[in-house]
């Protein structure tokens, strides 16, 4: 009879990255899983093209048994990457059945790693001018940090991320991620991850330095988590626990956080 270090090798030496990996409710042909990373190639806004389809459909080919979007914003707002996919329009949800479909037929996975970058964003930025609202956060302050990000975009190089808005009702926030992952599930995505990490809008509300409100939303860690909890419970309703994630960036200072 082999001892349990023998069984414990054996098991072991049978399990590489291409051996299949249930993620959730999720069965994947191999243990690699792609990342998300801004591409911004959605020209000339928001609404997914053949790039897109291109770029994802390669990663699938390779191997990749999940892939994580690039963040898809799940309104307009007045980022520093212009042209990032978005999930809040009809057009868009049907351009991204094409990414979807090829990378589908390539053997692979892919969920939509849902975005909202709250306070870093510009007030004079195209996408922002367009929204017709101004650049949201949990409370009024700004993100430092930002001087001289948009200055390709033609606005001042002294200029750093806008003073944000607090947030009058937070919940039309968790609406816009429900529209997002309900459009998601339309695009024929295999799940969502909420981007709750790296200084956007989630992580300011969890952040005590980002967010200074004495409501529902603000004070103590319960009520600053709220938002994300919130966002989570809609999305689930959707998809299911086992089709969705959340990703999250423990005491990182990226964006001002901590």
């Amino acid at each position: 009879m082999a001892t349990v270090e023998q069984q414990v090798l054996s098991t072991t030496e049978q399990l590489t990255l291409s051996s299949p990996l249930k993620v959730g409710d999720v069965e994947l042909r191999t243990r690699n899983i792609m990342s998300a990373m801004t591409r911004n190639r959605s020209i000339p806004v928001n609404v997914p093209n053949d790039a897109n389809v291109e770029y994802y459909t390669q990663r699938a080919e390779g191997g990749a048994g999940l892939i994580v979007t690039e963040g898809v914003l799940v309104s307009p707002q007045g980022t520093t990457w212009p042209h990032a996919p978005g999930l809040w329009s009809k057009e868009q949800t049907e351009a991204w059945k094409k990414v979807t479909s090829s990378v589908h037929e390539a053997g692979g996975k892919i969920f939509a790693q849902l975005w909202h970058v709250g306070r870093i964003a510009h007030n004079d930025m195209p996408e922002q001018k367009k929204s017709g609202k101004p650049v949201s956060g949990p409370s009024a302050l700004a993100a430092r940090g930002g001087e001289g990000h948009y200055v390709r975009f033609g606005l001042p190089k002294e200029d750093g991320h806008s003073v944000p808005v607090p947030l009058e009702n937070p919940r039309a926030v968790i609406e816009e991620f429900k529209v997002a992952g309900a459009n998601a599930k339309e695009a024929g995505f295999d799940g969502v991850e909420i981007h709750s990490a790296n200084g956007y809008l989630i992580n300011q509300f969890l952040d005590n330095t980002a967010n200074h409100r004495t409501d529902e939303w603000g004070g103590s860690p319960e009520n600053r988590a709220r938002l994300g909890l919130e966002i989570a419970k809609a999305l689930i309703d959707i998809w299911g626990s086992g089709h969705v994630g959340v990703k999250i960036s423990p005491a990182g200072g990226y964006n001002d956080m901590g």
